[in-house]
């Protein structure tokens, strides 16, 4: 992604935007992708949790898991509880979880589970990509004080 975004929603949108196989405009892709997104925000977010700094436990279940259409709800839920139980502060991040949900639940017509785990892990991928991006212009205008 060239443009750096403010939102994620913003930054998906980009991605949309560059997409000419009409791939992210399915909702049950992007339902996999944005609880991709989510689940990677968790992760980054456990490092750093106040009641236990470095946790991969979600990690750890997480690659655990088989990414397909059945398991997304679960996949969901599983990154919420451990954002309460972890008391994760995810700030910004909030916006992902809420993405996640947002998007109508429709079966996947048509859409093999190959295809959501690619989603899914695009998600995962582009968040980490878009948190650098924005440290990166955070550092920059600290810089420029």
């Amino acid at each position: 992604m060239e443009e750096n975004k403010e939102s994620f929603g913003e930054y998906f949108a980009q991605r949309q935007k560059t997409d000419n196989t009409d791939f992210y405009n399915k909702p049950v892709v992007q339902k996999a992708y944005y609880i991709g997104a989510y689940a990677r925000a968790v992760i980054l977010s456990s490092w750093y949790s106040e009641v236990s700094q470095k946790n991969t436990t979600f990690k750890t279940w997480l690659s655990n898991q088989v990414i397909s259409f059945r398991n997304l709800d679960r996949i969901f839920e599983m990154a919420f509880r451990f954002e309460q139980k972890l008391k994760l502060h995810l700030k910004n991040d909030s916006e992902v979880r809420k993405l996640s949900h947002m998007v109508p639940q429709d079966k996947p017509t048509g859409i093999s589970n190959a295809k959501i785990a690619y989603a899914f892990v695009a998600g995962f991928d582009d968040y980490k990509k878009f948190v650098d991006e924005n440290r990166s212009i955070q550092e920059e205008n600290k810089n420029n004080i």
